[in-house]
């Protein structure tokens, strides 16, 4: 049978609502009933006491909890190295991912790389397309590209706790290495201590990976002192004393 156009917008809208879908389930088993963190796309670097402004990319968008205001600030100059823009994607053999990854989706993650690593040898300083970068790369379950992806917008922007929660989340639940998750969710909380998404995420690692609910209830305290009213935070401190 020939395919219309209309046959084929259909086909199209069907694919990306899957591979939304494929993002938000694959990412599901890092995170609770939170802001959307460590699996979504940040556009703007400036947020105010309401919350950050963010523009969806490829139907991924971030939703960062906290008050105060933060500003990500970049540095001036391109850091070197620059991690390799040419290099194939690698996709995950993880069998929950491999279920899910259809050639029609394998086909658009691969659209979004290349797009983004195109935008990226043109403009190496572009922090948003780094982190978008990678977290394009998880979606595909390419680890190790997606570290030097965050990595790398780390080293752009010496502010930014987006990438280094990113890698928090990526080493607990993805490459299994509790000390860096520790490592990363900690420098995170220290460039964004009224994020109250952080806190949350490490004391829920300490809690369910690491099995140390004492200091799971002295993060939530810890971003409690910064964050007194928070909900998650009130909430998931009532579940570790009951």
């Amino acid at each position: 049978m020939q395919l219309t156009k209309t046959h084929k917008i259909i086909i199209s809208a069907a694919i990306i609502i899957v591979l939304f879908g494929l993002y938000v389930v694959f990412d599901s088993r890092s995170k609770g009933n939170l802001p959307a963190t460590g699996n979504s796309a940040l556009a703007t670097t400036t947020n105010s006491a309401s919350g950050a402004t963010a523009k969806e990319i490829g139907n991924t968008g971030v939703n960062i909890s906290g008050e105060g205001n933060f500003k990500v600030e970049q540095v001036g100059v391109v850091p070197e190295p620059i991690p390799n823009l040419g290099k194939p994607v690698v996709f995950g053999t993880d069998p929950s991912l491999v279920s899910s990854l259809t050639p029609e989706i394998k086909n658009q993650i691969l659209q979004k790389i290349s797009g983004l690593q195109t935008q990226l040898k043109k403009d190496p300083v572009d922090w948003t397309g780094w982190i978008n970068l990678g977290r394009y790369q998880k979606m595909a379950g390419d680890y190790s590209a997606t570290v030097e992806s965050w990595q790398y917008a780390s080293k752009l922007a010496p502010t930014d706790f987006i990438s280094l929660g990113d890698l928090g989340n990526l080493y607990a639940y993805f490459l299994k290495d509790n000390a860096k998750a520790e490592s990363y969710y900690k420098q995170a909380i220290a460039n964004g201590p009224t994020q109250a998404y952080l806190y949350v995420q490490l004391a829920e690692v300490y809690r369910d990976i690491i099995k140390d609910p004492v200091k799971a209830l002295a993060t939530v305290n810890s971003g409690l002192t910064k964050i007194p009213s928070d909900p998650n935070l009130l909430q998931l401190k009532a579940s570790l004393i009951k």
